[in-house]
């Protein structure tokens, strides 16, 4: 069951700290209720400050300093709010431990007067919030700070390698031209692209990292963050996007072009050879366009992700950056050192006389290219979360319908990584 851990401080004091309208405005706001944390302490300074609810208190420093909160139990951590007193921090650390000795960098930020930090496939009890001395100059101040957390799910054992919640495709379906099973009927005449030999030279596959030719056909790139996006036909022009009110996008059905990418089946094959960070994902998504803070609304997407330790999920991001993430499931074993095979599907359906969206994971454990297993399966028919709010939508939780410019390939904190076949299609 999701819960948020609201370190002592109520919605509307958030929103006041914040102002409204813009998205950045609302990224602390929409962190409300839940309980207390069990304990704070930090390095100097009178911390329980940042927890009591009192806009007009804070926790101080001037010097290199940090603040922690003990959730008390492990938990998975999702993001961290912030609101700054006076001048924010120009930078910060936030990290997570299960036994508040052990700290793991989970994400960095610069300081804004309202600050919501994702915290990326991260667990822990404690979570620290660090300034480096310099950037503590000459002084910062905590008005209150929060966590949003959820339960650790109780996954199903970890099945053999050819195993998991097993469907496997229906008989007959076609293969690729890299003898890929496809599950699902392409759309006549409709979008897709295939990585080519050397996708170095096609104009439609943007990796925006330097990536180097394998002797076996595969491909490597060698990059802590990685956002390798293939575009339609049409190709990427931000500039040429109109609109991104959410209620004009679910009308017209697309953000871009009429021809953008829908309802899709993205294929991938990974070999993850090296992560710093073992619990974070390899992770295809569309249903929108660049993720970037200049333009928030539109950074939306559908994500399916297949985190390096096995577990695989789903995640909604209404903008960027507000995230709303399904529970995990344990689907394999490490990815460290072998090939296996990924699909996310997305496509719109019908319930209850309104347009839904039916996402599908899918897996190819033994990367022979044919014996696929669906691993994960969910509906958002706007009952599901999130919150479009910020981007005009009459309905916050509205579900993604339309299509959007850019399908992506991506990944973090896993620094070498193979990869081939890679395709995106329309199906029907």
């Amino acid at each position: 069951m999701r819960r948020t851990i609201f370190l002592s401080i109520g919605s509307a004091l958030f929103a006041a700290a914040c102002g409204s309208g813009a998205p950045p405005s609302q990224e602390c706001s929409q962190l409300a209720g839940g309980s207390a944390v069990a304990a704070v302490r930090a390095s100097a300074g009178t911390p329980a400050l940042a927890l009591d609810g009192n806009l007009a208190t804070s926790w101080n420093c001037t010097s290199a300093c940090w603040i922690d909160l003990d959730l008390g139990t492990v938990r998975q951590l999702d993001a961290v709010a912030i609101a700054w007193a006076g001048l924010p921090a120009t930078r910060y650390q936030v990290s997570a431990s299960e036994d508040g000795v052990s700290y793991a960098p989970s994400s960095a930020g610069v300081g804004a007067s309202c600050q919501r930090q994702p915290l990326s496939a991260t667990q822990g009890r404690f979570v620290r919030l660090a300034i480096d001395a310099d950037a503590a100059q000459p002084g910062v101040a905590v008005a209150e700070l929060r966590v949003d957390a959820s339960d650790v799910p109780t996954a199903p054992p970890t099945p053999p390698p050819s195993g998991g919640p097993v469907t496997q495709p229906p008989p007959g379906r076609v293969a690729d031209a890299f003898g890929v099973t496809m599950l699902y009927p392409s759309v006549s005449g409709g979008e897709s692209w295939s990585m080519p030999a050397d996708p170095r030279s096609d104009s439609r596959f943007n990796p925006q990292n330097p990536i180097t030719p394998n002797a076996d056909g595969s491909w490597k790139m060698k990059n802590a963050q990685v956002r390798m996006e293939v575009y339609t036909s049409t190709g990427y022009d931000g500039s040429k996007i109109r609109t991104y009110a959410r209620d004009t996008l679910a009308a017209q059905g697309y953000m871009l072009a009429p021809n953008d990418w829908r309802n899709v089946e993205i294929t991938g094959f990974v070999r993850v050879n090296s992560a710093s960070v073992p619990t974070d994902d390899v992770t295809w998504y569309a249903r929108g366009g660049r993720h970037s803070a200049p333009i928030p609304c539109e950074g939306s997407a559908y994500k399916g992700g297949l985190h390096i330790d096995g577990r695989v999920r789903f995640e909604k991001e209404s903008w960027h950056v507000s995230y709303k993430n399904a529970s995990y499931l344990q689907a394999t074993s490490s990815l460290i050192g072998r090939w296996v095979g990924f699909k996310t599907v997305i496509r719109n359906v019908t319930v209850g006389g309104k347009t839904a969206v039916k996402m599908e994971s899918w897996l190819n454990d033994n990367a022979d290219r044919v014996t696929w297993a669906k691993v994960y399966e969910m509906t958002d028919d706007g009952t599901y979360g999130g919150d479009a709010s910020a981007c005009g939508a009459s309905a916050p939780a509205m579900p993604i319908t339309w299509g959007g410019p850019i399908a992506a390939f991506r990944w973090d904190n896993a620094e070498d990584v193979d990869f081939r076949w890679l395709s995106v299609r329309e199906i029907q």
